[in-house]
């Protein structure tokens, strides 16, 4: 699964976007009343005249002759910026393309009155909406939820690939990306061709291509899917925020099975507060099928408590408390640990180059979902066990130093704790930690970041994240406004690479450097000319 050469990858995937064609599924088109009823049971039609559709939209200004338009708030449909379009034939580098207007900032808002109006103008045969509106020249279809009919049809006109697809959910606060992973590993040494879908990319079967978000909206996401599909994926693993879960990303496809890695406290900019959040994210059982696995970590305090309330078959992992599949630390030192993998009366050693508890957590689930699929204990290790390391992901960087150094994507109070931590216990000299600050860190938290890395890391360098950020600037100093050691406070180095450089010449002989953020923007896409100065591996 690996991409290579940054530069290559991201020049490749433009080159081979760029003529890439996506027929709609082949068959007849869609019929829409139908569609809307299988999903909804009741909708209120102003018109009983059949509509059979080719492709649909959710952006008025992009709106083709015959289209459906779905009256979708443009922020609600997944996109930062502006709403997609979806056409089973069109050239799907449109999603893509830079200068493409969809995802400009000054791109225009519509009120939804306005919106449907200009589709219809523009030439839609049908509107679909959650709300009556005028527009007497084509028949209104008001459903309960529109994104979850926009979803539905999306995939329906590419034939519903998901059907022919073992589909895992997989979701939490943190550990999405790394249990995605090694169940990857894992079903790759159980032959089982797989596609990812997250953080760090989109696995299609052949290539690794970049992703702007962790779950994309419906329209890409059916696309995805197709590609997997004709690439003979018989698998594919997504990972799902909450964004997603809210934003119904996921309409349109039932989970086979799902991996709940812990819910603890996060994104309260979009969600306002933690009992929302947590209630967002167990919402992703609405996807799942009546006989789908559910895999949730037991020692996790809210799945823990919600675990009586799962209507499915459910297989629980756990470190410290019982648990269908458990674990054990033997060993650790600072280049691979060793636990125990027990499941029922079986007992298996597990060496891994990943090192912490967390990885051992993410290591239960995936071994509990192959064990729910029926695959061997000894496969389910070896697969494990391929996965050497994870991108941003408690990250081993070898260069033959004499001391450690460490990539890891911590942002939180609690995942950055417990990344020095588990430094600490494997470091025999300094913890040094490099750590950026970013605008999208909670800025009610950002003081406690400061308190934890000055309570456990022997050297602090507090540098930027996303670069040529005010915000990230802003987040630095209010980072450095939490230390209150006596010995003083942080080195600040606004320049990431310069902050970097001063850490590896500083460490010596024992000493272990952690290197804390993604040293790349929320949406920067790397060329031979910029990667040199974003990407923290080339030190």
């Amino acid at each position: 699964m690996s991409k290579g050469n940054t530069a290559v990858w991201h020049e490749s995937f433009h080159t081979e976007v760029r003529f890439m064609r996506a027929s709609y599924r082949g068959g007849e088109p869609v019929n829409l009343r139908k569609l809307l009823k299988s999903v909804h049971r009741v909708v209120d039609g102003s018109s009983n005249r059949e509509i059979l559709a080719n492709s649909c939209c959710c952006d008025p200004e992009k709106v083709r002759q015959n289209d459906v338009f779905f009256a979708i708030d443009w922020q609600s449909c997944g996109c930062p910026n502006s709403p997609f379009f979806f056409d089973g034939n069109d050239d799907f580098n449109k999603l893509y393309e830079n200068g493409d207007d969809r995802f400009s900032e000054t791109s225009p808002r519509h009120p939804l009155e306005e919106a449907v109006a200009l589709a219809v103008e523009r030439g839609c045969q049908a509107v679909v909406a959650e709300q009556p509106f005028h527009c007497p020249d084509v028949p209104l279809y008001i459903v309960p939820n529109a994104k979850e009919s926009f979803g539905a049809l999306c995939h329906a006109i590419y034939g519903n690939p998901a059907q022919a697809l073992q589909v895992v959910g997989i979701t939490g606060t943190s550990g999405k990306t790394s249990t995605s992973y090694l169940i990857a590993g894992m079903l790759a040494e159980s032959g089982n061709p797989v596609g990812l879908i997250g953080t760090l990319g989109i696995y299609d079967g052949e290539t690794l291509y970049p992703s702007r978000e962790t779950t994309p909206p419906a329209n890409e996401l059916v696309f995805w899917l197709f590609r997997m599909v004709a690439n003979g994926c018989s698998h594919v693993l997504i990972e799902v925020s909450s964004q997603a879960i809210v934003q119904a990303r996921l309409a349109g496809i039932k989970l086979d099975a799902v991996c709940i890695t812990n819910i603890k406290r996060d994104h309260l900019d979009y969600h306002r507060t933690v009992e929302k959040y947590r209630r967002t994210k167990l919402g992703i059982f609405r996807y799942a099928r009546k006989k789908g696995i559910v895999v949730c970590n037991g020692d996790d305090r809210v799945t823990g408590a919600v675990l009586p309330l799962i209507d499915h078959p459910v297989l629980t992992t756990g470190i410290r408390r019982e648990a269908e599949i458990g674990g054990m630390l033997v060993e650790r030192i600072r280049g691979e640990q060793t636990f125990l993998l027990t499941a029922g009366t079986e007992a298996v050693p597990m060496r891994t180059r990943v090192i912490g508890n967390e990885h051992i957590y993410n290591c239960l689930m995936a071994a509990a979902l192959g064990i729910g699929w029926g695959i061997d204990l000894k496969t389910i290790v070896r697969g494990l066990e391929r996965v050497e390391s994870i991108p941003g992901r408690m990250e081993r960087i070898e260069c033959g130093q004499s001391f450690g150094v460490y990539m890891d994507c911590a942002q939180t109070t609690e995942a950055l704790a417990t990344t020095l931590k588990t430094l600490r216990g494997v470091t025999e000299g300094r913890l040094l930690c490099v750590f950026g600050a970013s605008g999208s860190q909670e800025p009610g938290k950002r003081g406690l970041l400061g308190q934890v890395i000055d309570t456990l890391a022997d050297v602090a360098v507090l540098t930027t994240d996303e670069m040529f950020n005010g915000e990230s600037l802003r987040a630095m100093h209010e980072i450095a406004d939490g230390f209150t050691s006596e010995y003083g406070g942080p080195l600040t180095l606004q320049d990431r690479a310069e902050a970097i450089a001063w850490a590896l010449t500083e460490a010596g002989e024992g000493d272990c450097v952690l290197i804390v953020g993604k040293g790349l923007p929320e949406n920067f896409e790397p060329s031979p000319e910029t990667l040199p100065s974003f990407c923290d591996r080339v030190f």
